[in-house]
């Protein structure tokens, strides 16, 4: 067995120990890898059989290396009561990526027999917490990259341009969307970093965002509850950076607005309308990247720009 597996058994057993049982003791263990995401960071899932005062349970767990960002973020959330993974790492505080080994959230979900409504609203609920609970706490976070200017730069011109460029050159792009909403998009991405400005200056919303909520990073558990994974991206801004993402109908968002007076931060109705907009329209932008490659070979890709398109062309508050 190499050094690097035995560190991975041991931080395994750790987890298990401090989150399960202390009494916990290892049958068996399965590991197999995960398909890589956007970081191409491995993946690997570990399929564990363990015994606890004679009684035979199985959990499942996800290790990878970790930047130094998620295992803060999910450390913090976590102590908070957020709706976030269970997390553990057994190496020197570090800003290298280094070993975490993460609760598999959605182990047992059934996702073919779920409420969605019910899960949507908590969802929304839950981000309003992580929100409302991080507000005007950046001091205590000074490990977290703030969404600045050159943030939203970046992300527009090495995430979006390059597949947006090469996406209008195809007839068959052109064919299937339409000039006029192309045109649209391109006039919005031309001043989508001016427009941006207020959501950067204005701290008073500002607090911990996830900034990368795409579905695969909302997963339900035990069938009855929705957990946010993946912390990577985690920076310190607007709130309304993660909101249009999640909220796609008018009931979601009155939900969030709810769940977020609740923790005393109640915004009005034009400033929230005005600040989902501009986040809408460059979440939109943003997103599309991935699909602007393939929407031709996946319908679902296809379906998923035409989404992220919405959200740029026609915001929930157009």
């Amino acid at each position: 067995m190499s050094k690097e597996s035995i560190t991975v058994q041991q931080l395994i057993e750790q987890t298990i120990n401090q989150y399960v049982s202390s009494d916990a003791h290892i049958l068996s263990m399965e590991s197999n890898p995960i398909q890589l995401g956007l970081q191409a960071v491995e993946l690997l899932r570990h399929h564990i059989e363990f015994l606890v005062n004679g009684v035979q349970n199985d959990i499942s767990l996800i290790t990878k290396n970790a930047t130094f960002i998620e295992r803060s973020a999910l450390s913090r959330l976590f102590s908070q009561g957020a709706n976030v993974p269970f997390s553990l790492s057994n190496e020197p505080p570090t800003e290298d990526r280094s070993l975490i080994c993460i609760q598999d959230v959605d182990y047992q979900t059934d996702y073919s027999h779920l409420d969605m409504d019910l899960l949507q609203n908590k969802e929304v609920r839950a981000l309003a917490y992580i929100h409302g609970t991080n507000m005007g706490l950046k001091k205590e976070m000074l490990w977290i990259p703030t969404v600045d200017r050159n943030h939203i730069i970046g992300m527009m011109e090495n995430r979006w341009r390059p597949s947006w460029n090469a996406a209008i050159e195809s007839p068959a792009f052109i064919e299937e969307f339409g000039l006029p909403i192309i045109s649209e998009i391109e006039a919005v991405a031309s001043s989508i970093v001016d427009d941006l400005e207020v959501l950067i200056r204005d701290e008073h919303m500002h607090t911990m965002i996830h900034n990368d909520l795409n579905p695969g990073n909302v997963l339900v558990h035990n069938n009855e509850d929705v957990y946010f994974i993946d912390w990577e991206e985690a920076r310190y801004g607007s709130l309304f950076f993660d909101i249009p993402l999640r909220c796609s109908h008018m009931r979601q968002v009155d939900i969030y607005r709810e769940a977020l007076s609740s923790h005393g931060y109640d915004i009005p109705q034009d400033q929230f309308e005005n600040y989902f907009s501009l986040a809408s329209r460059y979440l939109g932008i943003r997103y599309m990247s991935w699909n602007l490659g393939v929407w031709e070979q996946h319908s679902y890709a296809k379906d998923d720009l035409k989404k992220y398109m919405k959200m740029v062309t026609q915001p929930l508050f157009s």
